[in-house]
């Protein structure tokens, strides 16, 4: 190639990379006369309704029908005037055009038109959507098509939908009991004829339903169902059950059990039930009793209480009951006077724990001894929690005295209770007990275990790419290097290299603009499909699953009450947010106390998988979505494991504590489930730097670039990486890491994996916990031969912090390397083997050649490169080469991620657009060779199983905000 062609090569690039810059600014034209039009057709509707004369010409017609159904939700319309907008929108011809759309080969078409359709309702429409539900394939479709069909069910559409369940999935299964809960209220349908059924998943859907629907004509169904199963179950044949695997039909079993005893108020009283060998069915039996809320129904759990697990969940239902009828509590205090076994006084030990005010005032004057008894029983059995808080809100009077002369020789006997009012009682408190503060040793931290399989799969590679070129060399130029002198073959290796360091920047470039291409399309799609669900879909009952949000915490105390704000007001149907602060140094477990106003509480829950001690939980009951576990310090992925263990959601969110998500980000991570057939895994969403940006109590007031060079240079390496590099390879199917600043994973298949790789829960730590997590559930669900996906959704976005000096920077990046390095050799079964499809062999695949071993080549090549440029041996050609494959190639890179990154919203002005295209040029001189270097030290360190995490001073957000003047 001569130089002339390789500089056009290089003008067409930078011209390409203009055109990026070009598209986006029209793209932000865009945004803003797309936003002008949403007003306008408001607008234009409510004239509309004002004066039936007005036009709605030149409006586009999806503007229309979302003003139209963010007016209906807004004001309750009239029958007339809805028949009116009806009339209009038919004469247009738009609901005929959409009629039609619905048999499109597109499915985004398809879903579309139903979106279109959703906003009207006639015996054309509805029938349209009976036929198009009835011969669509796809799941994720059909979902459009039953949120278009909700308002409009009559027997006919009813009839459809659950026709529509046969063959389905799961996931399906349940968005259409959520759908059917919401809108069968207003239905004349004989549904028993319907839901007697024998086919499986229509049993299944009618037993779901009916735990969250109540109808009496349902109860009797479900009483012959549940005579059915028993029978099944003790050995009498049965057609439709016999075809079904037995943990299919036993999952409906407890199904029927739960909605008899929850909904239908059937109390499970019956011995084998209460006392069966099966846990799940005696917490069903239990919970039956809720319903009767009785002292009789008290008795009658307590006659089971043995001393196992399971009073564990007696105590819970005994307190719910007491809860809802407090007069009850009386009778419980006559109870535990009587002659009872020591199980049943235990179970009412731990009960009575949560009321001491009661206990403390029923018996302080009437019987001391029996309170005594019964607080010494509480101390003994650990419920301790509600007593030392009653201890330190009640410090004056004759109540505290007594209390205090109660506990004082009960510290004295028990050694872990002392401990603990030394860690939680008010200093005044521990004065009148003579206790002194207790201050826990730390906990010591494991050497870790050697791994010398990994150390000489390491040194293999590392030995093969230190004489890998040399040997390719000399290979290659046997007869060149006999006949040549020592400079001449020292140029020509000079050379060699500078050529082979093209042709590796190559490859790497072909790499990333297939992904680049992906992404860039998977991106406009993604926002298509997300415009397409108002929040009256999104928000639909039971259409998107509960969401755990985990947030580890270690030294968190400038971020962490505004990050915790930011959470708690997310835009989402249905989670909760488990705070685990992670044996902090610092006030970060004081400042959440004190600003949430939490209290200590004895919380149960199920450690599922192996962790860190936990220390204490803390709630505060007007927050109930907000939970704060304190632990001994074990790392982040041991404190995600535990709010895996506290969390009671479908899905678990990790994110950083100290990030920020978009009021939306959850919405449209979850919104993407419906858009596909498969089991969703993982999912990650964008990654946005903070740094420079202005926060105001977890809410961004304004976007600007940092001030700092090396966070600039940060922030255009994160949209390289997450604009193009994730979304590429989620759209070829082999997404491995999905970042622990923003992650989402399937609850059910991370207790099957065993939740995060640390030493407490897998015999093994690691400090790149979140994408080897990826990998191992993705090597599990390839094990499984399931149909999944992993996926980044970019219009969800994550702001975080990055580091801003330079020590934290490469400590941070010398933690990536080894991270990558270890997860790699954990899994290297995995690499190019073609039995992990994609993923092992173009997603490990590029981890181990591009991101493991080409950074030991890199630093070969640089040296070659700079020695070439000092000696003057390297041709103009070389030269332009090198800069086309590097630079002008990462300028044009940097281009299309800013483009991408803008697909729906305007984060930085054309000031700044220009400052990050700086930034591109910047980064080829040092940046980039310094990471390179990072990378080897890196690789280096891994040998010396060095799993230290490293700390990183953090700003904070609170200082991200100028002082009022």
């Amino acid at each position: 190639m001569s130089d002339r062609q390789i500089l056009w090569l290089i003008i067409i690039v930078l011209a390409l990379a203009f055109l990026c810059l070009l598209m986006l600014f029209i793209k932000r034209f865009n945004n803003k006369r797309r936003l002008r039009s949403q007003k306008e057709a408001e607008q234009r509707i409510i004239a509309f309704l004002n004066d039936s004369q007005s036009s709605m010409d030149q409006i586009r017609s999806i503007d229309l029908i979302n003003a139209f159904v963010k007016l209906n939700k807004e004001i309750k319309l009239d029958q007339e005037t809805l028949r009116r907008i009806d009339k209009a929108f038919a004469d247009s011809g738009l609901c005929k055009k959409a009629i039609r759309s619905l048999r499109s080969f597109s499915t985004i078409k398809r879903k579309q038109a139903s979106s279109i359709l959703s906003a009207f309702d006639s015996v054309d429409i509805r029938k349209a959507l009976v036929e198009a539900l009835k011969k669509e394939k796809s799941e994720h479709v059909k979902i459009y098509f039953l949120n278009a069909l909700k308002n409009k069910i009559d027997q006919q559409v009813l009839q459809a939908i659950i026709d529509s369940i046969l063959g389905s999935k799961r996931y399906y299964q349940i968005r259409i009991i959520g759908i059917l809960k919401q809108h069968l209220l207003s239905v004349e349908a004989h549904l028993q004829n319907i839901f007697r059924r024998p086919e499986m998943e229509i049993k299944e859907v009618f037993v779901d339903l009916t735990n969250v629907y109540y109808r009496p004509e349902f109860k009797p169904i479900l009483l012959d169902e549940l005579r059915t199963i028993e029978a099944f179950l003790d050995g009498s044949p049965n057609e439709t059950f016999s075809k079904e695997k037995k943990s299919r039909v036993t999952r409906l079993y407890y199904q029927v059990l739960r909605a008899l005893a929850n909904v239908y108020d059937t109390p499970l009283n019956k011995p084998e039930y209460l006392a069966s060998q099966n846990p799940e069915i005696v917490k069903i039996a239990t919970d039956s009793f809720l319903n009767v809320g009785s002292m009789s129904s008290i008795k009658t759990i307590l006659e089971y209480a043995d001393g196992s697990d399971l009073d564990l969940h007696r105590a819970q239902v005994i307190t719910k009951i007491l809860e809802k009828n407090q007069a009850l509590y009386a009778e419980v205090i006559k109870l535990i006077q009587s002659q009872i076994s020591a199980d049943q006084r235990t179970l009412l030990a731990q009960v009575i724990s949560h009321r001491i005010d009661y206990l403390m005032l029923k018996l302080m004057n009437s019987d001391k001894r029996l309170l005594k008894q019964m607080i010494a029983l509480m101390v003994e059995k650990g419920h301790t929690a509600d007593l030392i808080e009653f201890i330190n809100q009640n410090r004056v009077g004759e109540m505290s005295d007594l209390l205090l002369q109660i506990i004082k020789p009960l510290a004295n006997q028990h050694p872990k209770f002392r401990d603990e009012l030394g860690l939680y009682a008010f200093d005044d408190v521990l004065t009148v007990l003579d206790i002194q503060r207790y201050k826990p040793e730390p906990a010591k931290k494991s050497a870790p275990i050697p791994e010398i399989r990994k150390t000489r799969w390491l040194l293999r590679i590392l030995i093969i790419s230190l004489v890998f070129l040399p040997v390719l060399f000399v290979l290659t130029h046997i007869p060149s290097l006999i006949e040549n002198t020592d400079y001449d073959n020292f140029t020509t290796y000079i050379v060699f290299i500078n050529k082979f360091f093209i042709g590796y920047y190559l490859a790497v470039n072909f790499v990333y603009l297939i992904v680049a291409l992906l992404s860039f399309f998977r991106a406009r799609k993604q926002l298509k499909l997300y415009r397409l669900k108002n929040k009256g879909f999104l928000f639909e009952n039971m259409m998107l699953p509960s969401i755990s949000i985990i947030a580890p915490a270690f030294n968190e105390e400038l971020s962490i009450v505004e990050s915790v704000n930011s959470l708690l007001n997310l835009d989402y149907p249905e989670f909760e947010v488990i705070v685990v602060n992670d044996g902090s140094k610092d006030k970060t477990l004081r400042q959440l106390i004190e600003h949430f106003q939490l209290e200590r509480k004895n919380v149960s829950y199920v450690s599922a998988i192996e962790t860190k001690a936990v220390k204490a939980v803390y709630q505060n009951p007007y927050l109930p979505s907000l939970l704060v576990v304190d632990k001994e310090n074990g790392g982040k992925a041991d404190a995600l494991n535990v709010g895996i263990n506290f969390s009671k959601c479908e899905y678990i969110c990790g994110i950083d504590a100290d990030s920020l998500l978009e009021k939306d980000a959850l919405l449209s991570l979850m919104s993407s489930m419906l858009d596909h057939d498969k089991i969703t895994i993982a999912l990650g969403g964008n990654i946005v730097p903070v740094n420079g940006y202005t926060i105001d109590m977890g809410n961004i007031e304004s976007k600007q670039l940092p001030k700092s060079l090396l966070a600039r240079l940060q922030t255009i390496e994160y949209l390289r990486a997450f604009n193009i590099s994730r979304g590429g390879f989620a759209g070829l199917g082999s997404l491995l890491i999905v970042s622990g600043a923003f992650g989402l994973f399937e609850k059910r298949i991370l207790s099957e994996v065993g939740g995060y790789l640390t030493e407490s829960s897998l015999k093994k730590g690691t400090v790149g916990e979140d994408m080897e997590l990826v990998v191992r559930i993705t090597r599990k669900a390839l094990e499984q031969k399931l149909r999944f996906r992993v996926d980044y959704i970019g219009n969800a976005r994550c702001y975080t912090e990055v580091p801003e000096n330079r020590k934290s920077f490469f400590k941070q990046r010398n933690r990536w390397q080894r991270g990558l390095v270890d997860i790699l050799s954990y899994h290297r079964r995995m690499i190019f083997n073609p039995g992990y499809k994609s993923p092992g062999l173009i997603g490990m695949g590029y981890y181990f050649i591009f991101e493991m071993v080409g950074p030991l080549f890199e630093l070969q090549a640089y040296l070659a490169v700079m020695l070439g440029l000092i000696l003057g041996i390297l041709s103009v050609e070389i030269i332009l080469l090198l800069l086309l494959v590097t630079m002008v190639m990462g300028i044009f890179m940097s281009a299309l991620s800013l483009m991408i990154s803008e697909e729906d919203v305007t984060s930085l002005s054309a000031k700044d657009v220009f400052k990050l295209m700086l930034m591109a040029i910047v980064e080829n001189f040092g940046w980039r060779q310094l990471i390179s270097l990072f990378r080897v030290k890196g690789f280096l360190s891994s040998l010396r199983e060095t799993n230290a995490w490293g700390e990183m001073n953090r700003v904070g957000f609170a200082s991200t905000k100028p002082p009022s003047k």
